[in-house]
Order: structure tokens, then sequence, then C-alpha cells
């Protein structure tokens, strides 16, 4: 099984903390841990960030074919890209939206998350495990009947 990790703006400038990981991963470590983990899971995985709508876009749109299904973490786009949106629901390839924080914890204009609608599942406020509860998570349900019909909100 392989998904694509699709990763919006700045995320590639962040550093993250994970429990039972000493110290902070850049960008890379991210990377690095999420594919070791996955690897474990027997699941394969690509990996593609852009701080660039349109290429954001061109990602999801070039999945079909290439991946079973797709990891987004739209960044900021998830509060107003109707295009990002529009692209998960043509593509045909199921998609589960990561969020590394709480909405609600940010400004009030993020409360609304429009990339969510084109998405089968949610993993909000995790932090970088929530990429891996997304995985676990498409897995089990490309496994059930290979559709993407369901709505999970986490």
């Amino acid at each position: 099984m392989k998904f694509l990790v699709i990763n919006g703006p700045n995320l590639n400038m962040m550093h993250f903390t994970e429990p039972g990981v000493a110290g902070q991963l850049d960008y890379n470590g991210l990377l690095d841990y999420l594919e070791l983990c996955c690897t474990q899971m027997g699941m394969e995985v690509e990996f593609f960030q852009s701080n660039h709508e349109g290429d954001l876009i061109d990602e999801i749109q070039s999945a079909a074919g290439r991946a079973d299904g797709i990891i987004l973490n739209p960044g900021g786009y998830a509060h107003y890209s109707v295009a990002i949106l529009d692209a998960l629901r043509l593509c045909g390839v199921p998609a589960v939206e990561v969020l590394l924080s709480e909405p609600d914890e940010h400004e009030p204009f993020r409360k609304t998350d429009v990339v969510s609608f084109g998405c089968q599942g949610h993993f909000i406020g995790e932090g970088i495990s929530g990429y891996l509860h997304a995985a676990a998570y498409l897995a089990q349900l490309l496994r059930l009947d290979g559709s993407a019909h369901t709505h999970l909100v986490m």
C-alpha cells in the first residue's frame, strides 16, 4: 500500500516534538520518522511539500495511479482553499487530513476548514502522531472495501 504525504506551506520550516523521542525533529527528521514508522506498518510513503497552492493541487491531481491514498496537511490553506478541495474531490484517490494543532487554539478565522470536505478522515491537534493515525486509518479504510465514503473526525 502506497500513500502520498502532502505537506503545505511553512511545514518545511517547523520543528516538531514527539513523546518518547528526545529533542526536536526538523522537517527532514519528521519525514525520516514517518517513513520508518510507515515502513514498520507495511506501508510505502512518498513525500511532497510546497508553499505554493498550485503545486499542491498538481500533486493531488497526479496521485491517481501513483498512490492508494493521500495524507494531506494543507497548513494555512485548510481554511480557504476551495481549489484544493476541488482537486481532492476530482482526483479519485481517498484522502485523510492532518492538522498538527487545534484550529480553536488560533485566530477565529481558522475555525472553518474548507479542505476537510474533500477528505474521508481528519486527525486534528495530535501533533506528528496525527500522520501515523491518518496512515493507519487510511490503510484500514482501503482494506475494508476499497472505497472511501466514511467521514471520521478525531
